[in-house]
C-alpha cells in the first residue's frame, strides 16, 4: 500500500495496472461464490458461462474486467455495449466502460460513463473519485468537491474521495478545510494509515505556517497530533519514510531517545535507504556513539555517495589524518563539488565537510578558503521568514540587534526592577546558561547536568517564544513597530496573573526533561538578550553568563554550518559589540546574580570552576560533575563532538590558525574591548 497521499499541483488521470487489477478483483467478488476461487479460475468460468448465456451479466463484467487488465479496451467496450438498452440499465457496466474511456484517455466519455453508472446506483464509491477527478482537471473545482463529498458519503473504506478532497483543499491553500476533511473522515475509521498519513503531512505543514505567526501552543499541540498520526501509521503499514518523518517530528519535540529509536526502524526496515543511515548516524553522534554513528555515515554514503548532507555530518563526527585515504577523500568531496552547479545547499555542505578535512590536517589557508565560500554562500540570500531575525526595522533603519539593546537598556533599569518585584514565579528550578554562541554553554550544561540535583534540557527556543506571544497577543496590529522593540514595554503593564500563565507554561516544559531533579538547565545562548524577561518570570531563577574570547568565538561560529548573523563576520563583530553592551547593562540592574564562567579558566583548572558553578547553584558539590563526558544524555548542537571526550585546551586561541586572514578583524575587536574597560 502506497502511503503517499499528498498529490502534485494537479491530478493525473492515470489509470496504472494496479488499479485495474483492484477493478477485477471487485468484480469478481460480486460473483459470489461459496469457496473462494482465484481470479484467474473465476475468469475462466465466466467466459465460459457467458459462451452458453450472452445475457449472463456476472460473467460478462468479469470478462470485460479481465479485457481491461489487458489492455484490451475495444474489446471490452465491444462486450458492454453488444446491447444497448441493457447497457443503458446497467451500473458496473458503466463504471467498466468509464475505465476504459480513461484508459484510452477520453475523458470526455468517461464523465459520460461514471455519470450514468451513478445515476442508476449511486454505491459506487471508486465513479465518484474518477468523476471528481476528472472534473477537478478541467478547472471545475466547486463540482469536483461535491462529487468528492459524495463519494464519502459510499465510502468503501478506501477513502480515496476523502484523500482527493483533502488534497484539493490544500492545493487552493484551504489547508484548515484539508485538515477538517481528514479529521472527519477518520471518526469512521480511526486506524487508517492512509488517512493517518496525510493528516500528519498536513498538521505538519500547518504547525510550520503556525510558527511564522507565531502561535506556538498551537503549533506543539498540532506536532502532537501529527505525532499521533504516524505511531497509527507506523503500527499497523510503517514504511521507511513514514518512521523518517516520525523520528523528525520526535526530535522537533525534543523527544530524542523516541527518535533515534524511529531512525533505527527505519534503517532496519529499508537497508538500501541512505537517507535513513544518515538520520540515525546524526542521532548517534547527539547520544556520543561516535564510532557506530561513522560506520552509519560510511554505510549512508555507499548507498548515495552524492548525499551531501552526508559528508558534512559525516566530516563533522571523524577526526582525519593525513595519508592517502584522506587524500582519495578530499578528492571524491571535491570532484562533486565541482559537478554540483547550482545546487546551493549541496555547495554549503561540501564546502564545510572539505574545510574540515583540510582543518584537522593542518592545511589551515585551504581550510579556511572553503570555510569562507560556504558562509559567503549561506549570506548570500535574503532572509526567510520565520528563520532568522530580519536586519533592519525598514530600509535605512538602524540594525535590528543595535536596536533591541537601545530598547532593552532603556526600559529595564533597576527602578523597573523594583516596581515588579512582587510578580513572576518564585521557582528556583530554571538554571539558564547564556552568552554568544560557542562561548563553552554546552559544556558548562554538560557538567552541570552530571550533578544528581540538575537534569540538562539542551536549547529551548521557549523564552523568545513567550516573547513573541506577548507582542502578537498586545501590540494593536496597526502598529508596525518591530516585535522586540514593543514588547519591554507591554511587560510592565501586563497583568501579574498573565506573567504566572507565561511562567508556568515553561515550567511545564523544563518537567519532560527531569525526574526527581530539582533544577533543569535551558543553555540557549540567546537568552542573554531576553535576561530582563527572565528576571520578571522567574526573580528566583540561576543565571550563568559564559565568555570567551571573542575570536575564538568568531572561528567557532564560522566553522559550522550556522545561520545569520554568525556565518558573516562582519555581522559576527557588530552582533558582539551589542551583546557587551547588553550585558554590562545585565551586570548593572539585574536583581538576578549573574555567575560569569569564562572558557579559557575552566579548560586551565576544571575542578575550581566546576565548584564555583555549583556552588553558584546552591547545591553541594559531586565528583560526577569532572566526569561529564561520561554523561550520556543527547547533545543536539555543534559541541556534540567535544563534550564527549575529557577537558582539553586546544580550542584555546584556535584562531590563531587563521590569524592572517582575520588580523583586521581581531585589531578592531580588541581595541574596542580596551575602550570599553577604560
Amino acid at each position: 500500500m502506497s502511503l503517499n497521499t499528498l498529490s502534485p499541483p494537479r491530478p493525473a488521470i492515470e489509470v496504472g495496472r494496479d488499479v485495474l487489477n483492484e477493478l477485477l478483483e471487485s468484480v469478481c467478488n460480486r460473483v459470489g461464490q461459496s469457496v473462494r476461487q482465484s481470479n484467474e479460475v473465476i475468469v475462466q468460468r465466466s467466459q465460459q458461462r457467458l459462451s452458453r448465456n450472452a445475457l449472463d451479466m456476472q460473467a460478462l463484467h468479469v470478462v470485460a474486467a479481465s479485457t481491461l487488465v489487458q489492455r484490451q479496451t475495444a474489446k471490452t467496450l465491444e462486450l458492454l455495449q453488444r446491447d444497448d438498452e441493457t447497457f443503458a440499465r446497467d451500473p458496473v457496466g458503466n463504471r467498466l466502460a468509464g475505465y476504459a474511456w480513461l484508459v484510452r484517455r477520453d475523458t470526455g466519455r468517461a464523465r459520460h460513463s461514471f455519470d450514468q453508472a451513478v445515476r442508476l446506483d449511486p454505491n459506487q464509491p471508486d465513479c465518484w473519485k474518477w468523476l471528481g477527478l476528472i472534473a477537478e482537471s478541467d478547472d471545475r473545482y466547486d463540482q469536483a468537491a461535491e462529487y468528492y463529498e459524495r463519494g464519502i458519503l459510499f465510502d468503501d473504506g478506501g477513502h480515496d474521495s476523502a484523500l482527493a478532497l483533502s488534497r484539493l483543499h490544500a492545493r487552493q491553500r484551504q489547508l484548515k478545510d484539508a485538515i477538517h476533511t481528514l479529521r472527519v473522515s477518520l471518526i469512521r475509521d480511526r486506524r487508517s494509515p492512509k488517512l493517518n498519513f496525510a493528516l500528519a503531512r498536513l498538521l505538519d505543514r500547518r504547525a510550520v505556517m503556525l510558527g511564522r505567526k507565531r502561535m506556538y501552543l498551537a503549533q506543539h499541540r498540532l506536532r502532537q497530533e501529527a505525532l499521533e498520526c504516524y505511531r497509527i501509521v507506523n503500527a499497523a503499514a510503517p514504511t521507511s519514510q513514514s518512521l523518517l518523518m516520525q523520528g523528525r517530528l520526535q526530535q522537533q519535540l525534543l523527544d530524542h531517545s523516541a527518535a533515534r529509536a524511529s531512525f533505527q526502524k527505519a534503517a532496519d526496515l529499508d537497508p538500501t535507504s541512505a537517507k535513513a543511515f544518515n538520520s540515525l548516524a546524526s542521532a548517534n553522534v547527539d547520544f556520543g556513539e561516535i564510532e557506530l554513528a561513522l560506520g552509519q555515515f560510511e554505510e549512508s554514503i555507499r548507498l548515495d555517495p552524492q548525499r551531501a548532507e552526508a559528508h558534512f555530518r559525516y566530516a563533522r563526527a571523524k577526526r582525519f589524518r593525513p595519508g592517502g585515504p584522506t587524500r582519495r577523500y578530499l578528492d571524491q568531496l571535491e570532484q562533486q563539488l565541482r559537478e554540483v552547479g547550482q545546487a546551493k545547499q549541496k555547495q554549503v555542505y561540501l564546502n564545510f565537510a572539505i574545510a574540515k578535512v583540510y582543518d584537522d590536517t593542518g592545511d589551515f589557508d585551504r581550510a579556511w578558503k572553503h570555510y569562507d565560500r560556504a558562509n559567503r554562500l549561506k549570506s548570500m540570500p535574503a532572509n526567510r521568514p520565520g528563520k532568522t531575525p530580519t536586519p533592519s526595522v525598514s530600509p535605512g533603519d538602524e540594525p535590528w540587534f543595535e536596536s533591541f539593546t537601545r530598547h532593552a537598556t532603556r526600559h529595564y533599569t533597576a527602578d523597573f526592577f523594583r516596581s515588579i518585584r512582587d510578580a513572576g514565579n518564585p521557582s528556583r528550578t530554571p538554571i539558564f546558561i547564556v552568552g554568544m554562541p560557542r562561548s563553552g554553554t554546552t559544556l558548562t550544561e554538560q557538567i552541570l547536568s552530571s550533578h544528581p540535583e540538575i537534569a540538562g534540557a539542551g536549547e529551548l527556543n521557549h523564552i523568545n517564544q513567550i516573547r513573541q506571544e506577548m507582542s502578537r497577543l498586545h501590540a494593536p496590529t496597526a502598529v508596525h513597530q518591530a516585535a522586540w522593540s514593543r514588547y519591554p514595554a507591554l511587560l510592565g503593564a501586563m497583568d501579574p496573573s498573565e506573567l504566572n500563565q507565561h511562567a508556568a507554561r515553561y515550567l511545564e516544559h523544563l518537567d519532560r526533561f527531569r525526574t526527581r531533579e530539582r533544577h533543569v538547565t535551558d543553555k540557549m545562548p540567546t537568552n542573554f538578550m531576553h535576561l530582563g524577561l527572565i528576571a520578571t518570570l522567574f526573580p528566583g531563577a540561576t543565571v550563568i553568563h559564559c565568555r570567551r574570547n571573542p575570536m575564538d568565538v568568531f572561528v567557532s561560529c564560522y566553522c559550522q554550518n550556522l545561520n545569520a548573523p554568525f556565518c558573516d563576520l562582519d555581522q559576527l563583530v557588530h552582533y558582539h559589540r551589542n551583546y557587551r553592551r547588553l550585558m554590562a547593562h545585565w551586570e548593572r540592574v539585574l536583581p538576578i546574580k549573574i555567575h560569569s564562567n569564562d572558557y579559557e579558566s575552566l579548560v586551565a583548572d576544571p575542578e575550581t570552576h566546576s565548584r564555583e558553578l555549583i556552588r553558584h547553584c546552591g547545591l553541594q558539590w559531586d565528583d560526577a560533575c569532572l566526569q561529564f563526558h561520561s554523561n550520556d544524555r543527547a547533545v543536539h548542537t555543534p559541541s556534540k563532538w567535544q563534550v564527549r571526550q575529557p577537558m582539553y585546551r586546544s580550542s584555546v586561541e584556535k584562531w590563531r590558525r587563521f590569524e592572517k586572514h582575520l588580523a583586521p578583524i581581531a585589531d578592531k575587536v580588541f581595541a574596542e574591548i580596551a575602550a570599553e574597560v577604560a
